[in-house]
C-alpha cells in the first residue's frame, strides 16, 4: 500500500518534578468507612493539653506554607521550586521529631498524610505507625498512603479504591479524590473523570485543581466528550498556561486530538484560538506547535499547517519557536501541490540550529518535498539515473527516516498523497 512519511514526533516526556506534587490521599480497610469527624473523635480524647507536647516548628503551618509554595508553581513562580525544597526537608525533620504525645494531636497527622501526599518522604509516617498513638483506622489510613506513595499500585488500590472523599476532612478531600482517580484512569474514564472533578471543586485555584484538569482534559478528548474538553482546556490556558506542567497537558491534548480520524482540519485549532485569546501568548503558541507535530506524526496535514499558522500568526519572540513554527508548516505542505514551495522554505532552514527530533522532520520533509516537487527526478537526471533505479533509490534512502516513532503514522498519512508523483514506502504494518 502506498504511504508516507511525514515526520517524527515530539520526544514523550514523563511529568517531573514536585513529587508528583500534592496528588493523593487514602485509607484501607473496612474501618476506613468512617468520616474525617469520627477519625478526629479518636483522637481528641487523648490529645494532651500540656503547651510542652507541642513540637518548636508547627506541622501544619509548615504543610500549609507548602501548599502555598506549591501553588505558585503552577502560577508559573519557577523560583518557588527552591522554596519547596527546602520545605520538604524543614517540614520532614519536624515530623521525624514528633514524640507519642505530638501524634495525638490529630492536626499532627493530618498534617503528615498531607505532607506525603504533596511529594514528601513517605517514611515518616512509619514512625507515626509506630508510636502507637493511632487508632486502627488512622493507621490503615497511614499504611495506606505508604503503599501509595511509595508506588504499590496494586496494594494501594486494594485499600483505598472503597474509600469516599466526601467522608474525610474537607481538606483532604480533593487529594485523595485525585488518589482515587489515578487508579481508574485508562481503565474506568467515567469514574477516574468523575473523581477528578470532584478534585477540581473540592481544591479551586490550587495544585491540585492543576493536576486533576490536566488529567481530566485528555481524556475527555479520548471519550469523545469535546465540548467539556475544549470549556477546561481554555480555562487551564487561561489560568495556568505558564505552569511548569503544562507543556505535559500540551502533548497530551495534542495527541488526544490528533489521533483522531475526524480532527484533520482547522476546527479544532480555530475554537482554542477563538477561546483562549486573553490567556499568555507564550502558552498558547507552545499548545499549538504541539498540536502542529503531533498532527504531522498522526498525517493530519490540514491540522498541522493550521496549527503551525496559528503559531506563526501570534509572533513568536523566540527564534527557536518560529523556526519550529515555519518547518511544521513547510512540512505540512511537502505532500501536496505547494511542495517546491515547502522545499524552498526547508532550504532556507539551518537544520544545525534545530533539536534532533525536528532535525528528523526538516530531513523527511526535505526528502518528501524533492519527491513530490519533482526535484529528485531532475537530479536523477542529472546523473543518468533511469527512473525505476531513482525511484528505487528513493524508498531504499528513505527507510532510515523511518525511526520507531515515526511508523505508527504512516497508515494514517494515505490521504496526504494524491498529488506526490513518487512515494516514500513505508514498515509493512
Amino acid at each position: 500500500m502506498k504511504r508516507m512519511v511525514l515526520i517524527a514526533a515530539a520526544s514523550f516526556a514523563l511529568l517531573s518534578g514536585i513529587g508528583l506534587g500534592a496528588y493523593f490521599y487514602l485509607r484501607p480497610g473496612k474501618s476506613l468507612k468512617a468520616t474525617a469527624s469520627a477519625h478526629q473523635s479518636l483522637h481528641k480524647s487523648n490529645v494532651s493539653t500540656s503547651s510542652e507536647a507541642r513540637p518548636k516548628a508547627d506541622a501544619s503551618d509548615l504543610v500549609a506554607d507548602l501548599g502555598k509554595v506549591q501553588d505558585k508553581i503552577i502560577y508559573g513562580d519557577r523560583a518557588a521550586l527552591a522554596d519547596q525544597g527546602r520545605l520538604l526537608a524543614k517540614i520532614s525533620s519536624t515530623l521525624r521529631d514528633l514524640q507519642k504525645q505530638d501524634w495525638e494531636d490529630y492536626a499532627n497527622v493530618r498534617a503528615a498524610f498531607v505532607y506525603v501526599l504533596s511529594g514528601g518522604d513517605y517514611s515518616v509516617l512509619k514512625s507515626l505507625i509506630d508510636s502507637g498513638a493511632l487508632s486502627e483506622a488512622d493507621k490503615a489510613l497511614a499504611e495506606g498512603i505508604m503503599q501509595f506513595a511509595g508506588g504499590h499500585s496494586s496494594a494501594a488500590r486494594k485499600m483505598l479504591s472503597d474509600v469516599d472523599p466526601r467522608s474525610l476532612d474537607v481538606s483532604l478531600v480533593g487529594p485523595f479524590a485525585l488518589a482515587r482517580a489515578s487508579f481508574y484512569i485508562a481503565h474506568d474514564e467515567k469514574k477516574a473523570i468523575g473523581l477528578l472533578d470532584e478534585a477540581r471543586l473540592a481544591s479551586p485555584h490550587t495544585a491540585i485543581e492543576e493536576a486533576a484538569a490536566r488529567r481530566e482534559i485528555p481524556i475527555l478528548v479520548d471519550t469523545g466528550d469535546k465540548p467539556r474538553a475544549m470549556m477546561l482546556m481554555a480555562d487551564y490556558v487561561r489560568r495556568f498556561g505558564k505552569s511548569i506542567y503544562a507543556w505535559k497537558l500540551f502533548q497530551d491534548f495534542a495527541q488526544a486530538v490528533a489521533k483522531h480520524n475526524d480532527t484533520d482540519g482547522s476546527d479544532a485549532v480555530d475554537e482554542i484560538a477563538s477561546i483562549t485569546t486573553t490567556a499568555d501568548r507564550d502558552a498558547r503558541i507552545k499548545l499549538f506547535l504541539n498540536m502542529a507535530s503531533e498532527s504531522l506524526l498522526h498525517g493530519k496535514i490540514v491540522l498541522a499547517k493550521a496549527a503551525a499558522s496559528e503559531a506563526l500568526e501570534l509572533k513568536p519572540e523566540s527564534s527557536q519557536d518560529v523556526e519550529k513554527a515555519t518547518l511544521y508548516k513547510a512540512a505540512a505542505a511537502a505532500p501536496t501541490g505547494h511542495a517546491e514551495d515547502a522545499l524552498k522554505i526547508l532550504n532556507q532552514l539551518a537544520s544545525d540550529n534545530l533539536s534532533d527530533d525536528d532535525s528528523e522532520i526538516h530531513d523527511a520533509a526535505g526528502f518528501i518535498a524533492r519527491a513530490v516537487s519533482g526535484e529528485e527526478q531532475k537530479n536523477d537526471a542529472r546523473h543518468d539515473i533511469s527512473p525505476i533505479a531513482s525511484t528505487d533509490s528513493a524508498r531504499n534512502s528513505a527507510k532510515p527516516l523511518e525511526l520507531p516513532r515515526v511508523a505508527g503514522a504512516i497508515e494514517s498519512a494515505d490521504a496526504a498523497l494524491k498529488h506526490a508523483d513518487m512515494l516514500i514506502s513505508g514498515n509493512e504494518q
